[in-house]
């Protein structure tokens, strides 16, 4: 009999030490990659949180499979980027992330969270509309393909306080 891996899941601020590991993982999900001085000069900045999704099983203990990176100005935030290792994408860690950064928001009487994404980013699009959000613009030109075309970001937002 084969029994299946049973994953735990937490998700938690993320630490300096954490860096090398979220540029990896943003490495693997952007044409245009940040770096880890980029990294750690986001965690130092009071107005922007980052949390780490991290799973365990019987292989694997605390790895980190995503995270999100959030600004907060007032009573608004906006999503710098979400990213999920590649490997553990389709398993719901995006969705998870965005739920508990929500969340949190909410907790902290923000107003409204924006986004901006790809799109021809139909995962993501479709994870976005599933959580309330709504296309409020768009800029033509904006995200690099790693071509010579450069595509079109939607501008998306959600009302956190009902």
């Amino acid at each position: 009999m084969i029994f299946p891996i049973k994953n735990t899941s937490s998700i938690a601020p993320a630490m300096l030490e954490d860096v090398p590991v979220l540029s990896d993982i943003h490495k693997k999900s952007f044409a245009r990659a940040w770096t880890d001085s980029e990294f750690q000069s986001f965690l130092g900045d009071d107005g922007i949180d980052c949390l780490v999704l991290r799973r365990s099983n019987l292989r694997i203990k605390d790895k980190i499979i995503g995270f999100v990176l959030v600004r907060t100005v007032l009573d608004e935030a906006e999503i710098l980027t979400i990213a999920v290792d590649p490997v553990q994408r389709k398993t719901g860690a995006g969705e998870l992330l965005m739920r508990e950064v929500m969340r949190k928001l909410y907790a902290d009487r923000m107003a409204k969270l924006f986004l901006e994404v790809d799109e021809g980013n139909q995962p993501a699009l479709l994870l976005y509309q599933k959580l309330g959000f709504e296309k409020v613009g768009e800029r033509k030109g904006y995200y690099t393909s790693g071509k010579d075309s450069a595509a079109t970001a939607l501008i998306m937002q959600v009302e956190l306080d009902g």
